[in-house]
């Protein structure tokens, strides 16, 4: 992973962690992007085990949690959680009443997981890379300049199209076994 530069920034804030160099058990700082950087907010990652998943949970003052707020808050938290290899979900909690905040979530990305005791827990999983359907079209493309040469289309296409299927499905084994490294 590159070098982390902070604070990240969204439309309408800057959102910084307040010990660098203990990004995952302090506090961090969301504050507007006005000269005097008010702050408006905190947010804190909670049991950042690395193994896969982080929760966090973001206060706002009540007049920022709104959910045209929200959704640059978390949407630039699992940007951030994604640079990491081993993160593979990010998670939060609110409460079932919380209409903004719900709505900020969804518009996010995150997705509902479940309902429990009147809060909600939602997350967003990180987006696998499929290098198959690449390689298929490449493959195909291959197949077709192949089966021009040979004069036979219909053999150079499926010969084409699998040496692509077996090439995609080499390359995301390959990077999925990265991942859990």
């Amino acid at each position: 992973m590159g070098e982390l530069s902070f604070p990240l920034e969204t439309k309408h804030f800057y959102i910084e962690p307040k010990d660098h160099d203990n990004l995952w058990r302090e506090e961090w700082s969301i504050c507007l992007k006005t000269e005097d950087r008010k702050q408006v907010g905190t947010l804190r990652f909670e049991e950042a085990s690395f193994h896969d998943e982080v929760y966090f949970s973001a206060d706002l003052d009540k007049e920022y949690d709104r959910a045209t707020f929200g959704v640059e808050i978390f949407y630039a938290m699992s940007r951030f959680a994604f640079r990491f290899k081993n993160i593979r979900e990010i998670s939060t909690v609110c409460r079932h009443d919380n209409e903004h905040r719900i709505r900020s979530l969804e518009k996010a990305g995150y997705v509902w997981r479940k309902s429990q005791d009147g809060d909600v827990y939602y997350s967003m999983k990180k987006q696998k890379t499929s290098w198959t359907g690449l390689y298929v079209i490449i493959g195909m493309i291959a197949g077709f300049i192949m089966g021009i040469t040979i004069s036979n289309l219909w053999v150079g296409t499926v010969a084409g199209v699998l040496i692509g299927t077996i090439i995609g499905v080499l390359m995301d084994k390959r990077e999925k076994k990265e991942i859990i490294e």
